[in-house]
């Protein structure tokens, strides 16, 4: 294997019909591999909620669209992982093999994602890499979820895939699968998305390899070049015109141990539109925790050029050649920077990682009216919470992530949020899974799942609000929670208001509510039902300038109460619509209780 053309067309550039034609066909390989994908997984997590993402990358480590077959915080830094590739195995690759690998320290996003990866070797050249990531059920924890933001070490992080090789000539290794399946809790539903993933990564494979053996390596390879070019002058042009100027921002996260009144998570974005250049610095934020929450390379990347990009426009390709003028500041050993080893980070891809994306957002529309959004869900909720136990309908053990219900989006400027955004983390991408679905999969079933009204934050755009999920069961489930956005529900900007916070209660069969921690393990017996509460988004922009007919369409439509609707007109009237809103209301009142045992079903 070489990186050696065979064909001196690279040296010449290629038409724009001709790159069009390239660019839509690697895009259309990256569905190809999604539908396989979708069609053939296990976990609910792949074949419901579309936790999952495929991609081609090429020779030099680089994307072409990081937001057509998945998850941008998934697709934003997938190179790293053929680099750790290249880098361990060097010329010793051929197209039959196939490597795995969900090491945070050999750039994966967290344990719970495991990415296959496939060569695409032409004729003795490599051209590139086809890649499959998706979140599994199980990953061999001590405790059934691939989420544990209580881990002290990465070995309490389950099983560990360092890019290893399991697959040559295209057969299985089968000794290293023996292995998964025996420290695995659920090891056909392992199996089955281990081959799910092996048929994208082999599709893409193929289509990949028809594309060059169509146009020509040096033709594949030439494009590749100029559309990182293209992409790099896009979003140059999108930086010019953002405003001049540098912030420093902080969010708290819900307290942690050590951390009694929150844990400070920091920004400074500078914008330089001279220099085309916008710089994310997080060097300024706290030591690695003896906790899963600290984020990894991969997701520090993720998501701060998720949080950039999302400002400037969809014009702007999603590709390694745009992301060249993001300049990130990290430092290693830091929660919010480079893991240390062997720092814990099985929840990287929540938790710090989301309030890292809000808190970004926030800075950015302090730089300009019309940039950033409100905050949105930190954490999950216990609607999206991994359940396990034994279904006796059935007669078997299951492990499976539930997400559903998960909504609440932030306002930004021009548009209310978006209801089934879910958090920065899945950005409208994780599908919702249906009620129907969720209960033949898993003894239990849902007694409602509705609008929690007002729970969304007001403001000239308002941020939707969360839902309340009633899910009594017909068997002991155990439900793994990983929420927070309970003590600091999210902010506003611009003068909008907060959304709700979020909460979740175990109810007995009379009705009395006892509200669980954030962080938990907690079994539901039959009889009992969990309820959960997502968070509302924050609002955009001050109450005073929205326009009366969408406070009145809102309100027909049962999002918003009458008297919500009323106090902000009263407002207005008195030429007070700029200020923060005290929290009176039953919902703000609610997010800020510390046992929220007032809440209704609906409020």
């Amino acid at each position: 294997m070489n990186k050696t053309e065979t064909t001196s067309s690279a040296e010449r550039g290629i038409d724009l019909l001709t790159m069009t034609v390239l660019l839509r066909s690697i895009e259309s390989t990256s569905l190809d591999m999604s539908n396989a994908l979708l069609k053939t997984g296990r976990a609910g997590l792949i074949n419901t909620a579309f936790d999952f993402s495929c991609t081609f990358v090429d020779r030099d480590f680089r994307t072409v669209n990081t937001s057509v077959a998945g998850l941008p915080l998934h697709l934003n830094s997938i190179d790293l992982i053929p680099r750790s590739i290249a880098k361990k195995f060097g010329d010793g690759i051929s197209a039959g093999d196939c490597f795995a690998s969900n090491s945070a320290y050999l750039g994966n996003t967290h344990c719970g994602d495991l990415t296959l990866v496939a060569p695409v070797i032409i004729e003795g050249t490599l051209v590139g890499y086809s890649l499959a990531r998706a979140h599994l059920s199980d990953m061999g924890f001590a405790t059934p979820t691939t989420y544990n933001p209580e881990a002290k070490d990465v070995y309490q992080e389950g099983l560990i895939f360092p890019c290893i090789r399991i697959q040559r000539d295209y057969r299985d290794l089968p000794d290293v699968l023996d292995i998964c399946k025996a420290n695995i809790r659920v090891p056909d539903h392992f199996y089955g998305d281990y081959l799910a993933m092996i048929s994208a990564v082999r599709i893409g494979q193929a289509r990949i390899t028809e594309l060059c053996r169509k146009y020509g390596v040096g033709t594949f390879l030439s494009f590749m070049d100029q559309y990182q070019v293209y992409a790099e002058r896009m979003a140059r042009s999108a930086i010019r015109a953002l405003p001049k100027g540098r912030v420093t921002k902080q969010l708290l996260y819900d307290p942690i141990i050590g951390y009694p009144d929150g844990f400070p998570v920091r920004v400074t974005i500078e914008i330089d539109p001279d220099q085309e250049q916008v710089t994310v610095d997080l060097r300024d934020n706290e030591d690695n925790l003896p906790l899963g929450i600290n984020l990894t390379e991969a997701i520090v990347l993720g998501a701060c050029r998720q949080g950039i990009f999302s400002c400037l426009g969809p014009e702007v390709p999603r590709c390694s050649g745009a992301f060249a003028r993001v300049n990130i500041l990290v430092r290693e050993g830091a929660a919010v920077g480079l893991p240390k080893f062997p720092a814990a980070t099985s929840s990287a891809t929540t938790d710090l990682c989301q309030s890292t994306m809000v808190v970004i957002h926030e800075a950015m529309a302090e730089l300009g009216d019309g940039l950033g959004f409100g905050g949105s869900s930190i954490g999950i909720p216990s609607s999206g919470a991994v359940v396990s136990g034994y279904d006796s309908r059935k007669e078997r053990y299951f492990v499976n992530q539930i997400f559903l219900a998960s909504w609440g989006g932030p306002a930004l400027s021009g548009h209310d949020g978006w209801f089934t955004y879910s958090s920065n983390a899945g950005a409208g991408g994780i599908m919702q899974m249906s009620v129907e679905i969720a209960e033949r999969q898993q003894p239990m079933y849902f007694e409602k799942v509705e609008i929690r009204v007002d729970s969304g934050g007001y403001g000239e755009w308002e941020g939707l609000p969360g839902p309340t999920v009633m899910r009594p069961t017909t068997d002991a489930i155990r439900f793994m929670t990983n929420g927070a956005s309970r003590v600091f529900p999210p902010r506003g900007v611009r003068s909008g208001g907060p959304g709700g916070g979020m909460w979740t209660w175990v109810e007995d069969a009379a009705g009395n509510r006892t509200a669980v921690p954030s962080v938990g393990d907690v079994t539901v017996r039959p009889g009992e039902a969990m309820v959960s509460h997502s968070v509302g988004g924050g609002g955009y922009g001050p109450p005073l300038k929205r326009r009366p007919e969408l406070v009145r369409k809102k309100v027909e439509e049962g999002w918003i109460s009458e008297q919500r609707a009323r106090r902000l007109r009263r407002r207005a009237q008195k030429g007070r619509g700029n200020r923060p809103l005290r929290p009176r209301c039953r919902q703000d009142r609610a997010a800020a209780r510390p046992d929220g045992a007032s809440l209704s079903s609906q409020g």
